[in-house]
């Protein structure tokens, strides 16, 4: 028995939700099309996808916080001295 691919299938196709690798929502998108696939286009899954894309309140400063500081890491200084550890 071979293995259910993770990958969308060809009905996906113009579905906000269908990020070529795989679906935003659903684990296994070949099993949703058995019948008709209930978050093709849906607003209410997208809205909710894009939800967690960008974060509000302290989880969004979190981020925020976390992008900063390795961006920060990367900087040279103006004397020459690089900063500790590697750089990334």
């Amino acid at each position: 028995m071979t293995a259910i691919s993770t990958k969308p299938v060809k009905k996906c196709r113009g579905c906000a939700l269908n990020l070529v690798k795989r679906c935003a929502i659903f684990e296994y998108p070949v099993l949703q099309w058995k019948k008709k696939c209930e978050g093709f286009n849906n607003p209410a899954l997208i809205a909710q996808y894009e939800k967690t894309l960008h974060p509000e309140g302290a989880q969004a400063r979190k981020v925020k916080r976390k992008q900063r500081a390795r961006l920060a890491h990367t900087v040279v200084h103006s004397d020459g001295v690089h900063p500790l550890g590697r750089v990334r």
